[in-house]
């Protein structure tokens, strides 16, 4: 299951960094010895679009000494891609100075498929390890792809009965004990039941097969069951979410308008007969959409109907630009 918008390209070197020398200088380098490889003056330009038609390995700057004030530094972007579940390995590219290098070795200890080098340590080490990182991007990226899968069956393709039947045959009871923990009719709960594993391992049956596919994920997230996890998974996509994002997604959902959301940010041109506030609303909405791995508002109200609690709250917008 690719989010919307997918659109996947070929493994590319993404080097981040704000010093436009060194940036093109090491485009240049890796292009000549056959690297396919973009270059990014800052994280935001990065994170500008959706990640997972992204492939390859990025190279990220610590410093961002050139920014603007308030622009994102390496680590935060680093701590992003964490939080996107961003699968392509990372190398830190660092300057001289040691604080640098013990930044960058704290991270590293995060995650096995992340290195750091030195600014002036050896291209050739740097191209060596960039090598052994692409290819290993594929078996990263897939189980990655299996992870969001699964994630995104238990959240929005079970519906939430089948999540207590599936949750309870996870622990090794029966039919028979499920119905009557749940107060259902054995020919519900077994119902219920294929249902789930169908949506959750195709053909399979095998409760063996069920344990070895979510176990991981539930000890991962410290879910005891699969609403527990569903609950959590939404918990971490709505968190992704920037307040602007937030507002207008919530705003949809509640049922506002494309006029009423522009009204509340300070969008809506009265005298505007052309409605270029739909773009500006839309374009934000597909943002948040794009994040929360939605098809729609409607999905996305869905899930808040399952899980009430969740719901981020929204305070009253101010004027924004769009």
């Amino acid at each position: 299951m690719h989010p919307p918008g997918f659109l996947p390209e070929p493994p590319l070197v993404h080097v981040i960094d704000d010093y436009d020398e060194f940036r093109d200088g090491l485009l240049y380098t890796l292009r000549a010895d056959g690297f396919e490889a973009r270059g990014y003056a800052s994280g935001e330009a990065f994170l500008s679009t959706p990640l997972w038609n992204r492939r390859g390995v990025v190279t990220l700057d610590i410093d961002f000494d050139l920014a603007p004030p308030g622009a994102m530094n390496g680590l935060q972007i680093f701590n992003r891609l964490l939080a996107l579940r961003c699968p392509m390995p990372v190398v830190f590219l660092t300057g001289p100075h040691g604080g640098d290098v013990r930044l960058a070795v704290q991270q590293v200890t995060r995650r096995s498929d992340v290195d750091f080098f030195s600014k002036q340590a050896s291209p050739d080490e740097l191209k060596d390890t960039l090598r052994r990182f692409l290819d290993r991007e594929p078996a990263l990226r897939q189980a990655a792809e299996e992870d969001r899968r699964l994630l995104q069956i238990v959240l929005d393709g079970l519906t939430p009965a089948e999540r207590e039947v599936i949750s309870r045959v996870l622990r090794g009871q029966t039919n028979y004990g499920i119905a009557r923990e749940l107060n259902k009719e054995e020919g519900v709960v077994e119902l219920q039941r294929a249902s789930g594993l169908k949506k959750l391992l195709g053909d399979s049956r095998s409760p063996q097969l069920l344990v070895e596919t979510l176990r991981p994920l539930l000890d991962r997230y410290r879910a005891e069951s699969l609403t527990a996890l569903a609950e959590h998974e939404l918990v971490h996509r709505l968190g992704l979410l920037d307040p602007l994002a937030r507002d207008v997604l919530m705003a949809a959902v509640d049922g506002s308008s494309d006029t009423q959301i522009a009204r509340a940010h300070g969008w809506l041109d009265e005298s505007d007969r052309e409605r270029r506030h739909r773009a500006v609303v839309q374009g934000h909405l597909d943002r948040a959409l794009a994040l929360v791995q939605a098809d729609a508002v409607r999905q996305v109200r869905k899930w808040l109907g399952y899980f009430g609690p969740c719901r981020p709250s929204s305070p009253s917008p101010s004027p924004s630009s769009p």
